[in-house]
């Protein structure tokens, strides 16, 4: 666990790339108040930096001593290094950790660095935080497989609480229905609808709230809940079985191997490349690997597509991604899960008839963000395509939340609480529950909200 970054105040954070995983963390960051400043060589992203978002960028090298001090390393407390290339994200933190910057995370795709028996730990080469961006995706592709009505699936409270994003269409009986006349109607399923994204717009409902047809809804449940929660919102939750991968990159590869370990699951992955496929089906022990063109139809059906639970499309070419995915679509296939690196494209997946799509870089972002809240935040994940975080924090003793009930603390607006777990109970508060120090409650929140909803749990 990385130490805490603070109590509130502003903080000088360095961030080493400015790409999309840059610049989505530095977006973060400077709302809270933070001094960021993002060290990028390419003029080009500099600028979009600085026509978008308000704070420094400097041009240069993350690996250069002299860029580093002209961005203030030496006053900086935390380091990220999120850069295209792997020896300049390590070479920056090596650097940062020897000029005394507290902490210190690396986005490194190579797994030589993660292996367990890596000849160089995190710790010797002064990494605090060492994220590999296509393992992150294929744990979290392999969890919407697992939950396969679902758009999104977060896990909270280590598993006890999940954070499920569904999609409502005319089978959900909670159609035209009122937020507080179902929860009234149901006392024993422990849920909470957290927000809606409706026609663009991310809302956090309260209980005069209506669910329409075309909603997605992002609902806070007990993990033993969640089926009964699927059958209300009309999503059977059907075991996926057969499954194809589109792409023999290391997304797929990871993806596989995290599948075979459910020796009941007939898993086959589709490479265009021969010479690919072959060095995959080394790797590979359970899974069928087949070389060939995924938009050759004949070649489809002859591989039973079909017959297919859900089909999921990882090459690096995001277009090729969403053209095969509405081919198998078409061709029957019930579930699809569509890899994009253009954030444009992941409201509009559904709108073009396919289930989800997730992209790499918002995943990584993720997965850094989860280690550099404060000390007293458990866990954090933005969500596709919507203007939201969930929040897992812990309230301190003394803290603002742990002296009233809920109905009588001004709760910030833009935020509520989804669930709350007490020792090993887990609960969905209502107004005249109160919190208590120690207990770890999930909050739904807004941008603009997740600064004072952190200063209540303090």
């Amino acid at each position: 666990m990385l130490k805490n970054l603070g109590d509130g105040i502003s903080l000088r954070i360095l961030i080493i790339g400015g790409g999309e995983v840059g610049f989505h963390l530095a977006k973060i960051f400077s709302k809270e108040g933070h001094q960021v400043v993002m060290i990028e060589p390419d003029r080009d992203k500099i600028n979009r930096v600085e026509e978008s978002l308000d704070i420094m960028a400097v041009q240069g090298s993350g690996s250069s001593v002299e860029t580093l001090v002209e961005a203030g390393i030496k006053d900086a407390k935390l380091v990220v290094a999120v850069s295209a290339i792997d020896e300049v994200n390590i070479i920056a933190c090596m650097l940062a950790d020897k000029l005394g910057v507290p902490q210190k995370i690396a986005r490194v795709r190579n797994q030589e660095f993660t292996n367990p028996n890596a000849v160089l730990t995190p710790e010797q080469l002064g990494i605090d935080l060492i994220i590999n961006p296509e393992l992150e995706t294929a744990h979290e592709i392999y969890w919407l497989l697992r939950r396969s009505a679902a758009t999104d699936v977060i896990e909270f409270a280590n598993g006890a609480i999940q954070l499920v994003g569904l999609r409502l269409d005319s089978k959900a009986k909670i159609i035209s229905r009122q937020f507080k006349e179902v929860s009234m109607s149901l006392p024993d399923l422990t849920f909470r609808t957290v927000a809606i994204f409706r026609n663009g717009r991310t809302i956090i409902p309260t209980g005069e709230d209506y669910f329409l047809n075309g909603d997605q809804i992002f609902v806070v449940s007990k993990t033993e809940c969640v089926p009964d929660l699927l059958e209300l919102c009309g999503k059977a939750d059907d075991r996926i079985e057969n499954i194809m991968i589109l792409g023999g990159g290391k997304v797929g590869r990871l993806l596989a191997k995290e599948l075979e370990k459910d020796r009941s699951l007939k898993i086959r992955l589709l490479e265009p490349s021969q010479t690919k496929s072959q060095f995959i089906a080394e790797q590979l022990e359970h899974t069928l690997v087949i070389q060939g063109d995924a938009t050759d139809v004949d070649l489809l059906a002859s591989e039973g597509i079909a017959e297919m639970d859900a089909f999921v499309a990882v090459t690096d070419d995001e277009e090729s991604n969403i053209i095969t995915s509405l081919l198998t679509r078409h061709l029957g296939v019930r579930r699809t899960i569509t890899m994009v690196s253009n954030t444009v494209y992941l409201p509009l997946i559904n709108s073009i008839g396919l289930d989800v799509a997730v992209d790499k870089r918002m995943i990584t972002a993720n997965a850094i963000a989860r280690f550099i809240r404060r000390g007293e935040v458990v866990s954090v994940a933005t969500l596709r395509g919507i203007d939201a975080e969930a929040i897992e924090l812990v309230a301190q003793k003394g803290s603002k939340i742990t002296k009233k009930s809920l109905r009588n603390i001004k709760f910030p607006e833009g935020a509520i609480v989804g669930a709350v777990t007490r020792n090993s109970e887990v609960f969905v508060p209502v107004g005249n529950s109160s919190i208590e120090a120690n207990d770890k409650v999930v909050v739904f929140a807004l941008p603009k909200a997740v600064a004072n909803v952190e200063k209540m749990f303090e």
